[in-house]
């Protein structure tokens, strides 16, 4: 999921990403755009409800911060 935030003269941005992996546990990725530092973190989970709850924990932290989800264009078919 990207998060963006508008300023009066920029746009940052704030991915979250979960991924399995091949050890039966759930990397979470979140990290800023461009703007801020180029350190991701990464947390790792034993299960995905763990994984599922942090992240959802992180989106509305930056929900309260300013963040909007950013939705994907619809594409035409």
């Amino acid at each position: 999921m990207t998060l963006m935030r508008k300023l009066p003269r920029s746009v940052r941005f704030y991915s979250v990403a979960l991924y399995p992996t091949l050890f039966n546990d759930f990397l979470l990725v979140h990290h800023c755009g461009k703007n801020c530092s180029p350190k991701s973190r990464r947390s790792y989970f034993d299960t995905k409800k763990e994984a599922l709850y942090h992240s959802l924990n992180i989106i509305s932290s930056k929900q309260q911060e300013g963040y909007t989800l950013l939705k994907k264009p619809q594409t035409a078919r």
